[in-house]
This record gives C-alpha cells, sequence and structure tokens, in this order.
C-alpha cells in the first residue's frame, strides 16, 4: 500500500468521483490529550483538501461553541454516559453511522476501536481504518473482539515502523495491512517570547525546562522532578514548568517540597496553548517511561524548542541522541540529571534544535500527514470498492 503520493494529486483523483470521498472519524471526545489534538487537526485539513472528513463523538466532545465553529468539520456527539450505557448506546452509535454515509471509517483510541469498528461493520460500512494511538490493557473479552473485527478492518494506521513490526505481530495481522502515518502538528503559532515569560513570570536569567504532559505513571512526571532536583540543587535561574494535570499532581507537589526546589517549579495545571507557551520556554523535557508518537515532541521539534528525553522504545524513529536531542542514556534521575545539564550549553541546544526543526518540517508536519492519509483513503476507495488491501 503505497500513501506516499502528496496532496495536491490526489484531491483530483478522489474529486473525480461523483462526490467527494467522505471519510467519518469516530474518537472518544475531542478536548484532552494529543491523539484528540490531531484527529481535530487532521480532520481540518482533509476538509481543505476536498475530503467530507466528518467526526463523531463517542462521549460529549467537550468543545465549545467557538472552538466547533473555528474547527470547521461537522461534529456529532452521542454524549455517552459510560460504559454503563450500552443498550441505549449503540443502537443510536449504529444509527448515526449509517446517517453519515461514509466511504470509510476511521477509528481512534479505545471507544473507536471497539464502539467505533463494531457500528461500522454493523452499518456495512465500506472500509474500516484503525490508528493505534497507545497501548491498552488486553484481556480475554478485548483479545476475542480483535479476533472477529482484525479481519474486517481494511488497514492500521501506526507511527513508525518499529510499531508497526510490533503491531502485525501482536495482533497477529498481516505487515500489508499496517501503514506508517507519523502524527502531524501544525507549525507553531506566532507568539512574542518576552510575552509569554512575563506571563509566567520568568526573568531573562532563567533557563525554563517545559514539561507539557499529563501527570501520571506513563509520562514520569517524578522522574523529571528528581532530576531536575539532582542537576540544579541551588541554581536559582534554573525552572521547571509542568504543564498538564492528573493524579500524581498533589505528590509532585509534595515532592518538590520535600526536596527543595517548590519555588523553582511551577505547576500551570491544564493548558490549550502549549504551543504557544513553547515560545518562552528553553527546553523541552519528555520523561516517559512509553510513548508511540507524542504530538508534544513534534510540536517542541517544530519550534525550535531543544529536546530532552528519555529512551523510550521506538524514540529513535523521532530523534538521535546528540544529533537531534539529547537522549538520556537510561531512566534514572542520575542519567536524565546529566541529560538536563547538557542541554544547556548553548552551543549543543542551538545545533540540536536547528537540525530538528528541519526534520520536524518535513516528516512531522500536518501537511504531510494529512496527505498521507488522503492517499491511504484514495488507495481505499478505488480497490474495488475499500476491500482489503
Amino acid at each position: 500500500m503505497n500513501v506516499s503520493a502528496p496532496l495536491g494529486p490526489i484531491i483530483p483523483e478522489i474529486g473525480a468521483r461523483a462526490r467527494p470521498l467522505r471519510v467519518l472519524h469516530v474518537v472518544q471526545q475531542l478536548k484532552s490529550g494529543g491523539a484528540e489534538t490531531f484527529v481535530r487537526g487532521l480532520t481540518a485539513g482533509l476538509r481543505r483538501g476536498g475530503v467530507d472528513a466528518s467526526i463523531l463523538s463517542v462521549y460529549a466532545d467537550g468543545l465549545s461553541g467557538g472552538e466547533r465553529a473555528a474547527l470547521g468539520v461537522p461534529v456529532t456527539s452521542l454524549d455517552r454516559r459510560g460504559r454503563g450505557d450500552v443498550a441505549g448506546f449503540y443502537p443510536r452509535l449504529v444509527a448515526a453511522v449509517r446517517a453519515a454515509k461514509p466511504d470509510i471509517v476511521h477509528a481512534h483510541l479505545h471507544a473507536g476501536k471497539y464502539a467505533g469498528r463494531i457500528a461500522a461493520v454493523v452499518a456495512g460500512v465500506p472500509a474500516i481504518v484503525f490508528t493505534e494511538h497507545g497501548d491498552e490493557a488486553g484481556g480475554a473479552l478485548r483479545a476475542a473482539v480483535n479476533r472477529i473485527l482484525h479481519p474486517r478492518t481494511t488497514a492500521f494506521v501506526v507511527f513508525s515502523e518499529a510499531q508497526r513490526r510490533a503491531f502485525a505481530r501482536r495482533e497477529r495481522v498481516s505487515l500489508e495491512r499496517v501503514v506508517v502515518i507519523p502524527n502531524g502538528v501544525a507549525a507553531p503559532p506566532d507568539a512574542d517570547r518576552a510575552t509569554v515569560r512575563a506571563e509566567l513570570r520568568l526573568g531573562t536569567e532563567a533557563f525554563a525546562y517545559f514539561v507539557p504532559a499529563r501527570l501520571t505513571a506513563q509520562k514520569d512526571p517524578t522522574l523529571a522532578l528528581r532530576a531536575f532536583a539532582r542537576a540544579f540543587p541551588d541554581d536559582q535561574t534554573a525552572r521547571l514548568i509542568f504543564a498538564g494535570t492528573g493524579p500524581l499532581e498533589a505528590a509532585l507537589r509534595a515532592e518538590a517540597s520535600r526536596l527543595g526546589v517548590a519555588e523553582r517549579v511551577t505547576f500551570l495545571g491544564f493548558r490549550d496553548d502549549v504551543p504557544r507557551l513553547m515560545r518562552g520556554m528553553d527546553a523541552f523535557v519528555m520523561a516517559s517511561v512509553w510513548e508511540r508518537m507524542p504530538l508534544a515532541l513534534g510540536e517542541a521539534m517544530r519550534a525550535g524548542l531543544p529536546v530532552v528525553t528519555t529512551p523510550w522504545h521506538g524514540s529513535d524513529a523521532f530523534v538521535t541522541d546528540r544529533i537531534t536531542a539529547i537522549v538520556s542514556t537510561d531512566a534514572t534521575p542520575a542519567s536524565f540529571a546529566e541529560a538536563l545539564l547538557r542541554i544547556r550549553r548553548p552551543d549543543t541546544a542551538t545545533a540540536l534544535a536547528e537540525r530538528a526543526r528541519d526534520i520536524a518540517n518535513r516528516t512531522f508536519s500536518l501537511e504531510a500527514s494529512v496527505a498521507a492519509h488522503a492517499a491511504l483513503y484514495a488507495s481505499l476507495s478505488l480497490s474495488k470498492g475499500g476491500a482489503r488491501v
């Protein structure tokens, strides 16, 4: 399956149909994490390119009226009350899919993977695509459902070659049906560095390490905090800034006090302007235990922000130590502290950021991802009405 064609040649081919290709994206909701942010950007880009893309949000989409209008993509929210809402929910879901009359259903995250694909099969949608955004717990029931749904899924999308091979092996699907399309991020917004820093009370001498992430075990913000305290026990110019919420926040605040760095650690809570905030930062920090393709990493690279990261499995598909990022030797406070210190060298940070930005602009841009998805959809629509490829 070749999805490398640019967006321009693909759209006229789709336009030769009696109507634009209609693709319905099924997602849990649209407000919180990186996957949801990507779905918003992808569908908006597809519509600008001539694909009739729309979104079906299983739960309340979370968008304000202004945000929905700015998105410019038709959104239907089913407002499911919870996983216990079964008897009334599934008929409504199938009816909503049928009403959309999609050529392709593209499922995302847990709700799309199961409820979305089940509804697409019942509704008789010609082709189904599923993007594997991250790992989730297995179990006998989910394995049984996947054994039914995987053969009926036309294509699977992952973010790297390593993930592709692991997914095909684990899920027992052929490599030919698994497509690599890196998540794309939009170009960084215009923002004045001085203005952002003034808002955050960062002095001209401050060096701000930025951690935009959910405060959960997967993101391991505790490692970032302990490494920061180890690297800069007395340096009053070093600042650590978290943007995100999660179950570890109270423990992190207590740990910052215990380590004696609370006055130099800021918790911003949930922010929907992370790309803008990056304009005022000095380094991007990712201490994750695992990732697939974090949007914040791409945003930092496109913004020209030097990156410090742990060596999570698959990270080498996106960054290279001492070439486009500083990658710690392991995920210990000592190793990560050394990485934080290394990124503070001005010549090192500048060179890494410039190379990373060049690669990200060519490879991880939203435009490139939109083009690759449009090519995938076109290939499915042209393969005998969505037959398996």
